[in-house]
Order: C-alpha cells, then sequence, then structure tokens
C-alpha cells in the first residue's frame, strides 16, 4: 500500500511539473505572440508615416535610379550637398520614430563619409555610382523595424565608433571643404588673370 500511496505521489507530482511547464511554454508563446503584435503595428505605422515614404522614395531616386552620382556632377559641390541634405528624413525617423540614438549616429556616419568621399574631384563622382549611402540607410531603419538581430547587434556594436568617426570626419569634411575652396579660388585668380 505504501509503494502505490509514493508512487502515485510521484505521478501527481509528475503531472504537477508537466502542468507548470505547459503554463510556462504557453505564457511564452503569448508573450511571443505580443511581442510580434508590436512589432507588426509598429511596422504598420511607419509604412503609414510620411517621413519614412519620403525615405523609400529618396532610395530609389538617389540610388536606384543613380540621381546621386548625377548631383554630384554639380560643381562646387552644390551636388554633394543637396544628396546629404536628403539625409535628414532618415535621420528624423530614426532619431523620432525608431528612437535609436546608436542607429541615428550609423546614419549620420554613412553620411559623411559618403560626402567626404564624394568632395574629392572624379573619385568622389565615381564613389557615388557604387557607394549607395541611401539604400545603406534606408537598409539600416528596416532593420531596425524588423527587429533584425544582426542589423541590431551592428549598429550597436559601433555606436561608439561611429560617434568617435563623426567628429573625425567632420573634422576632415571642413578640411576637405576648405580646401576645394582654396583651389577653386587659385583656379579662379588664375583664369581671371589671363582675362584681363
Amino acid at each position: 500500500m505504501t509503494e502505490y500511496t509514493s508512487s502515485h505521489r510521484r505521478q501527481e507530482k509528475g503531472a504537477d511539473i508537466f502542468d507548470k511547464e505547459q503554463q510556462e511554454a504557453e505564457r511564452a508563446a503569448a508573450k511571443g505572440a505580443e511581442i510580434e503584435r508590436k512589432k507588426r503595428e509598429k511596422r504598420e505605422k511607419l509604412e503609414k508615416d510620411p517621413t519614412y515614404n519620403a525615405c523609400t522614395k529618396i532610395c530609389k531616386w538617389m540610388d536606384t535610379f543613380y540621381l546621386d552620382p548625377i548631383l554630384s556632377i554639380i560643381p562646387g559641390g552644390v551636388g554633394d550637398i543637396i544628396s546629404q541634405t536628403l539625409t535628414v528624413p532618415f535621420i528624423y525617423v530614426a532619431a523620432t520614430k525608431i528612437k535609436s540614438l546608436p542607429l541615428t549616429l550609423a546614419i549620420i556616419y554613412n553620411s559623411l563619409v559618403d560626402m567626404l568621399i564624394g568632395a574629392i574631384p572624379i573619385l568622389g563622382d565615381v564613389w557615388d555610382i557604387f557607394h549607395k549611402s541611401h539604400k545603406k540607410n534606408y537598409k539600416l531603419l528596416n532593420g531596425f523595424i524588423e527587429e533584425d538581430a544582426n542589423i541590431k547587434r551592428q549598429v550597436n556594436k559601433d555606436a561608439t565608433k561611429c560617434g568617435v568617426w563623426i567628429v573625425i570626419l567632420l573634422v576632415l569634411l571642413c578640411l576637405v571643404i576648405w580646401l576645394v575652396g582654396q583651389f577653386a579660388g587659385y583656379v579662379w585668380d588664375h583664369l581671371s588673370g589671363l582675362f584681363s
């Protein structure tokens, strides 16, 4: 009789453990479903946002239809400035809609690299054909929207590095703009001297 009772208790205890495990699994599944629902709602909300839609169109026109390299032909860096101004919606979405400082820094970093190299005559024009910064920034935005673990890990890991490089790139960008201005002034002085 004692054997039967202890065996019966073991079975009841095993059933209790099984019930607890099943309840935990159901709670985990419900939590996972809730997370997926929130991600879907966030994605749908962003897809309706006019600024995010502007990012989609900018990416398409600037990089798919190669408007970025065409604009870079405009002398004096005007085309590069126009192109980089179109990065503002990406920064806005990253900072205010997705609310991620590392993502915002990564987008600014990509844009500064593009602007710095784009400011170099001829080489910058070729660079703009192959380096599609708007597509890269759009991919980062979508990676955060879709909760892509690889993109989030990459951006978060590089957040500090991006901040340091942004400062360095800003200094270099100012230097390149100054050098281009000096070169343009030199050429202008020599050309105007020929005609006076």
